[in-house]
């Protein structure tokens, strides 16, 4: 009998211990949080415009759990040249490890330094957000923190029904989860917004209303040794109606935003890529909409030069736009010489993709640049310009089909809603469709390939390559000029 209640005894009074340690450090855990939260704010702010920091206002600790507050003060600077101050408050309910009530109850055995769970206050602030919550804290969530200082919870977010003279607004529970190490050098979240309904009086009191379904943003990012958040962050939107007045809705699905930060085998690369899978607007369709761009080849340890350059530049000023226009001699020369070390690592830009389908056709263009520093024989704008080009190379293909679906499209709008045989309507297009395909041909831009125009333009070594026609600068930039004139687009 001894022995088991020792063996009880044991554990139990481990706990105990590990409990009362704890106790001890949850608050300097808390402030040491703070101020880390404080550097990371004051990094982000930088250029953006607000700034941005935490205070803890107070802290009751006890022997299990320990009760915070805290305030969030924002500044924005206003039209006037002044500043905007504003001021949330946050009530922390922290329990102390290593195993919480909460988490226990819930079959969460893994032993944690503590489990904050926190709150947003009412106030006069925020007085508006919880009469739209019917009297609940419309934003609360819950963080356990590690013994190894990483961090993983969930931001909620409760159903709000706001209304006034102006129009109505509901937004459905979102929630946030996240995970993120010490010090924040790799974070991942996961997040949903169901529905958004808004019903307003826009321009000329014509009502607007606007749903949004199915919102969901990622991300899962780490820090690499030069400070660069390495990995891919994205925006997903599932369907988004707006209509104005009477008119017809515009109706957007499966949209997405998608970024991606990487170490290639030259240096960070850049991408971002918008996409839309179909829009309804008009009366027309278009599917697969697409406009993906990226920077390659950009050397780090410059790329981070020319960074800080730029964020001491925002720094010097509380409002950026003044920041940027009243910038120094020194500053300019700095941030110069600073873009000059990136261009002489040769780095590539590139309009990866840009097009869309409609029902009888589709149209897709790319573009690729890769970059030079600049000659310094060169002392006019246009040659320095003209220097830092080392190559490009261009794709261009558009469907006839696709043509007279926007020229019929165009004619309809002209129209404006008149009674017109659509006969007529539809050999208007096509002759449109015609006219512009024979002037694309004729031009030389395009060459005519089945029922698909397609130009294919490439640069390098100062000679250009047009459709399989070679010239030099000089020849490229004469016929250039002659085609744009010939087509009539300087006038006669």
């Amino acid at each position: 009998m001894k022995k088991l209640a020792l063996a009880v005894a044991v554990p139990l009074a481990l706990i105990g211990a590990a409990t009362f340690y704890t106790s001890t450090q949850v608050e300097p855990i808390a402030r040491n949080a703070v101020d880390e939260a404080n550097v990371k704010l004051r990094e982000l702010s930088v250029g953006a415009g607000a700034d941005v920091s935490i205070t803890m206002l107070s802290f009751d600790g006890g022997l299990l759990a320990s009760d915070a507050r805290y305030q969030v003060d924002i500044a924005v600077p206003d039209e006037d040249g002044g500043t905007r101050q504003y001021a949330l408050l946050v009530q922390d309910r922290i329990e102390h490890g290593p195993f919480p009530l909460s988490r226990v109850t819930r079959g969460r055995l893994m032993p944690v330094a503590a489990q904050s769970h926190f709150q947003l206050e009412r106030s006069p602030l925020t007085e508006k957000l919880f009469d739209a919550a019917s009297g609940q804290s419309p934003l609360a969530g819950e963080v356990a923190i590690s013994y190894d200082g990483s961090q993983h919870g969930e931001l909620r977010s409760v159903a709000l029904n706001l209304e006034d003279t102006d129009g109505s607004v509901r937004v459905s529970p979102a929630t946030i989860a996240f995970e993120a190490t010490k010090n924040a050098t790799a974070v991942r979240l996961d997040g949903e917004l169901p529905d958004i309904d808004l019903n307003l009086l826009g321009a000329e009191g014509k009502p607007v209303r606007m749903s949004v379904r199915g919102v969901g943003i990622t991300a899962d990012k780490k820090q690499d040794d030069n400070g660069f958040a390495l990995g891919p962050s994205g925006l997903a939107v599932k369907r988004m109606e707006i209509q104005v007045g009477d008119e017809p809705a515009m109706v957007i699905q499966n949209a997405t935003v998608d970024e991606r930060l990487s170490q290639g085998s030259q240096g960070i690369d850049q991408t971002v890529a918008y996409r839309v899978g179909q829009l309804d607007a008009q009366g027309q369709t278009f599917s697969n909409l697409a406009l993906a761009f990226s920077l390659r080849h950009l050397e780090q340890t410059s790329l981070k030069a020319l960074l800080d350059s730029y964020q001491a530049v925002l720094a010097s000023d509380a409002d950026p736009e003044a920041a940027l226009a009243n910038m120094t001699r020194e500053q300019l020369g700095d941030l110069q010489a600073k873009g000059m070390q990136l261009l002489a690592q040769k780095p590539t830009l590139a309009l990866d993709e840009f097009g869309f389908e409609t029902a009888h056709g589709a149209a897709r263009v790319s573009v690729v640049i890769d970059l030079n520093s600049p000659s310094t024989d060169a002392f006019t704008p246009d040659a320095m310009i003209a220097s830092m080009l080392g190559s490009l190379k261009a794709e261009a293909g558009v469907d006839t089909g696709l043509v007279r679906d926007l020229t019929g499209l165009m004619a309809q709008r002209e129209l404006d809603g008149a009674d017109t045989d659509p006969v007529a309507l539809q050999q208007q297009a096509d002759a449109s469709a015609e006219l512009f395909s024979a002037m694309a041909v004729d031009t030389g831009w395009f060459q005519l390939q089945g029922d698909r125009l397609a130009s294919s333009l490439h640069y390098a070594d100062d000679k250009v390559t047009l459709n399989g026609r070679a010239m030099s600068v000089q020849e490229f930039i004469g016929f250039a000029f002659g085609s744009v004139q010939g087509a009539g687009l300087l006038g006669r």
